[in-house]
């Protein structure tokens, strides 16, 4: 039987890689690019999920290559609230992603049987989501698709966030797909929208759309008709959300939900939460009764209630400005003890780097420390050239070049690692260009900075018939083997050969000289 057939019995049921069955007639659920199926595991006995792309897109060879690294960013990961993957299956006829199965409810479904949940049920379900995108993070990954229908409640309680087809490597502008960008408009934040940067914070706008939602049971910004999607786009671009607790008034919402989803919801990537544990720990501190004090110099995040916006208060409600490195600079007072939000600090210099520094300006200054410096240079070098000399005596010329360029400029070499940043300069501060893939060729350029991080070689890469160029840390690369392909290099050493073997031969034909001359008798 093929690695894919279909059961000869009646019905849909099709049996893949001789393992798992499904039936293609009753989907799971079906997304922008994807399906999913409730699927049986032949030899575990097991019901798992199966994904598949869209026959439109199973003939698309960059949507095929998306779906595999989407399987492979799951596998990096591993977390109670994230589905866990077990299998995938990759042949021309189609692609499959075997999954844990999850019961219980989408997000989505628990609002249409329950309506809006109380704040203290929020709370549980955004202390998981959060723990589950932290991990992420951690990974320096983004989920970038953060909705009710990605997440599935348990009948435990157990919250688990499923769908990965659209997360990727922090710090770059989210990827096309098919020259297009993919999301879910209702929970899309600014930067997705308009082509910018996506983080952490990226996901944090998100998972306060759904936050906002479940509390009120609608989304911040609602749009109908046949524009709608652009109505909403736009909105996240330009506009502010109603304050929750005047949207259902009924629902007796506390102010300091107003707070908390205002600085989530912030318009500008530095204003929000920089990561989903202070927005889960500020929450948490609305719960607890702790009042949250705004500084001067705030901005409406929300629309004012008409003839009201003017007495109403609240730090998120009214956001402040502050620069990437830095936390919000609100005071949390509890039972008159305040309790400061922690400050991230920007970047300092190494001890090293600063010590290297100073030395610097210092052998700049004396030229008696500059002869001292010389000296030690030399004698390092001659410390070095002598087991250099032993080296290429016992091994050969070559061994020194391999040894010396692990990767030659004018060859090509491939990445080692599951996904590799080509960066716009060396350093990982530097705006990455694209992510390479396990596999993928690529040609060195020149010769090699160092930093702080490591070692970058300037590498030039073929994506699609166009050429790119940028950095890529040594550790993600196949170091060459010995080839030759540098000719001024393979002169020296070929020269250095030819000097070897004649002085070798010179000395092997006086050595077989030598014994007749030492016992020739001595004439009298």
């Amino acid at each position: 039987m093929r690695s894919i057939d279909r059961d000869p019995r009646p019905g849909s049921r099709l049996i893949i890689a001789n393992r798992y069955e499904i039936d293609v007639d009753h989907p799971l659920g079906r997304g922008g690019m994807a399906m999913v199926y409730v699927g049986h595991d032949l030899k575990t006995r097991r019901k798992v999920a199966v994904k598949t792309l869209r026959p439109e897109y199973q003939r698309d060879p960059e949507s095929r290559q998306r779906f595999r690294r989407e399987a492979r960013m799951m596998a990096l990961v591993s977390h109670p609230n994230l589905v866990t993957i077990y299998d995938l299956h990759d042949e021309t006829s189609g692609s499959w992603m075997v999954m844990e199965y999850v019961e219980g409810q989408n997000l989505r479904e628990v609002l249409e049987d329950e309506g809006p949940l109380h704040p203290e049920a929020v709370m549980v379900i955004l202390s998981q989501v959060a723990s589950a995108l932290a991990h992420m993070h951690s990974r320096h990954l983004v989920h970038l698709d953060v909705k009710p229908q990605n997440l599935i409640r348990t009948p435990d309680g157990t919250i688990k966030l499923i769908d990965f087809g659209l997360a990727q490597i922090a710090g770059a502008p989210q990827e096309m797909i098919g020259g297009a960008a993919f999301g879910t408009v209702a929970y899309l934040a600014p930067e997705q929208a308009s082509g910018g940067m996506v983080d952490a914070a990226t996901d944090v706008y998100s998972l306060g759309c759904v936050m906002y939602e479940l509390l009120t049971g609608q989304t911040p910004f609602v749009a109908d008709g046949p524009d709608h999607k652009r109505q909403l786009i736009d909105a996240h671009l330009n506009s502010r959300p109603p304050a929750p607790s005047m949207v259902r008034p009924e629902l007796g919402l506390p102010s300091w939900i107003d707070d908390v989803l205002g600085w989530a919801l912030a318009k500008n990537r530095s204003d929000r939460f920089h990561d989903v544990e202070t927005f889960v720990r500020v929450f948490e501190a609305g719960l607890d009764g702790e009042t949250i004090r705004h500084p001067a110099q705030e901005t409406l995040a929300f629309e004012p209630e008409v003839g009201r916006g003017a007495e109403r208060t609240g730090i998120f409600r009214r956001r402040t400005g502050f620069t990437r490195h830095e936390s919000n600079p609100a005071e949390m007072h509890g039972n008159d003890e305040a309790a400061t939000i922690p400050e991230v600090r920007p970047l300092r210099e190494s001890t090293a780097r600063q010590i290297y520094r100073k030395g610097g300006r210092i052998a700049r200054r004396s030229r008696r420390f500059r002869r001292v410096l010389w000296r030690l240079a030399a004698v390092l070098l001659a410390a070095n050239l002598l087991p250099a000399l032993i080296l290429m005596a016992n091994d050969g010329p070559a061994v020194l070049v391999e040894r010396f360029l692990s990767f030659a400029p004018g060859t090509s070499t491939e990445v080692v690692t599951e996904v590799l940043n080509l960066r716009q300069a060396p350093g990982t501060t530097s705006a990455v260009i694209v992510v390479l893939n396990q596999g993928e060729e690529v040609k060195i350029t020149g010769l090699s900075e160092q930093d702080e991080q490591g070692r970058w070689w300037p590498v030039e890469v073929n994506l699609g018939g166009e050429t790119v160029m940028g950095w890529v840390w040594e550790g993600g690369l196949q170091p060459n083997a010995w080839t030759g392909r540098l000719s001024w290099m393979q002169d020296i050493v070929d020269g250095v050969n030819d000097t070897k073997n004649s002085i070798q031969d010179g000395t092997e034909r006086v050595l077989d000289i030598l014994p007749g001359v030492m016992i020739q008798p001595r004439s009298l």
